[in-house]
């Protein structure tokens, strides 16, 4: 009997042990895992597909060209006495830039002239003679003979006074060269020669070299493949060039397609093309390297993503779309880019579907996600 009865308090101290137990044990767990949500998905940001009219560009590196690069030379010899200008100045077409010493022309050109003077006084005399001898003849009072060696001295002395007037006209134009005037409008650079240096026509150093700025022009390639392009874009008016700064940030200058070269260069493949940009202002300047944006074409109203969205794999550009609370990897096809947004060619995406732009390195195909605010 008394065996029995702690037999049975045995039992059930060790059924109340494992009771305890059990509590403990729930109420640690509960302890440990209070206050901690149940698990989610991965949190992603999303922007909406839109639909916008997408410029396309031909992109290539180009350099500044200006209109006219003039190099002033001398066009007589002789002392250069004065430069009339600053170093990178402007000035205008017509503008004294240089004299020239023109004392000894000024001389011949007095000796011309006196020669001129005389040689007519000679002829106004050989023609009033010609007149008598023409009367006399009349009369019978001197020969024929007489008469026509008359008429050939006065066209001898015409032909001398004719050569003096081509003689003073030329000292007049050497004269004028003796003032040196800009032929362009432009900007003129660095002096190459000093005032008191003696000049000739024959020097290729020059004066000064003097570049027209406006309208600034861009030389730049394309791939012989995009010609197709750039005539249908020609055939449907002026083509927009955009000039941008070597790290392709800074729009310097808006101008237009202004003509194709005549040939492809066949050692690269490519084709010139010069642009005009008529309000350049000091923007270009030349021999400058540029990044040349040529508008060949617009996308109307194609779909859109950013940029950031759009992921690469090795089998082509990918992006995630939020279904629900799941994620689902859609293959597309990019196209040209705008600002921070790239369009989709194919239709991988619908206006109005949510893409993921932050977390996407962490999803998979069917990937669990929850929305955040960005």
């Amino acid at each position: 009997m008394e065996k029995s009865k702690r037999r049975t308090f045995a039992w059930l101290a060790g059924v109340v042990l494992v009771v305890l137990a059990i509590v403990l044990g729930l109420h640690f767990f509960t302890a440990q895992h209070k206050g901690k949500p149940a698990p989610t998905g991965e949190p992603v940001a999303v922007v909406p597909v839109a639909l916008q009219d997408v410029p396309v560009y031909i992109d290539a590196l180009g350099t500044v060209t200006p209109t006219r690069s003039v190099t002033v030379v001398s066009q007589v010899d002789g002392i250069l006495s004065s430069v009339e200008f600053k170093e990178g100045q402007h000035v205008s077409k017509g503008q004294v830039i240089a004299r020239i010493d023109d004392r000894a022309l000024k001389a011949q050109l007095a000796v011309a002239k006196g020669t001129l003077a005389h040689d007519q006084a000679v002829l106004s005399n050989a023609q009033r003679d010609l007149a008598r001898y023409r009367d006399l003849v009349k009369a019978g009072s001197t020969s024929q003979q007489t008469l026509d060696t008359q008429a050939a001295l006065v066209q001898e002395q015409q032909g001398t006074v004719a050569a003096d007037q081509g003689n003073v006209q030329n000292l007049d134009v050497q004269l004028s060269y003796c003032t040196i005037t800009s032929p362009v409008d432009g900007v003129v650079g660095l002096r190459l020669v000093d005032p008191g240096n003696y000049v000739t026509t024959t020097s290729t150093t020059g004066i000064v070299v003097i570049t027209q700025m406006n309208p600034a022009t861009v030389v730049f390639a394309v791939p012989e493949d995009d010609l197709g392009s750039i005539d249908q874009a020609m055939a449907r008016g002026s083509v927009t060039v955009l000039a941008y700064d070597r790290n392709k940030k800074t729009l310097l200058a808006t101008g237009s397609l202004l003509a194709l070269d005549n040939q492809v260069d066949t050692s690269t493949g490519t084709i010139k093309v010069k642009a005009q940009f008529d309000d350049a202002g000091d923007a270009l300047f030349p021999n400058q390297f540029v990044n040349a944006r040529l508008k060949a074409d617009t996308l109307s109203q194609v779909a859109v993503v950013p940029t950031r969205a759009i992921q690469h794999g090795s089998k082509g550009d990918f992006v995630f779309v939020v279904n629900g609370d799941k994620a689902a990897l859609r293959n597309v096809k990019t196209g040209p880019s705008m600002g921070d947004v790239s369009a989709i060619l194919d239709n991988g995406v619908k206006p109005g579907e949510q893409v993921v732009t932050e977390g996407a390195d962490k999803l998979d195909d069917g990937s669990p996600v929850k929305v955040v605010a960005q």
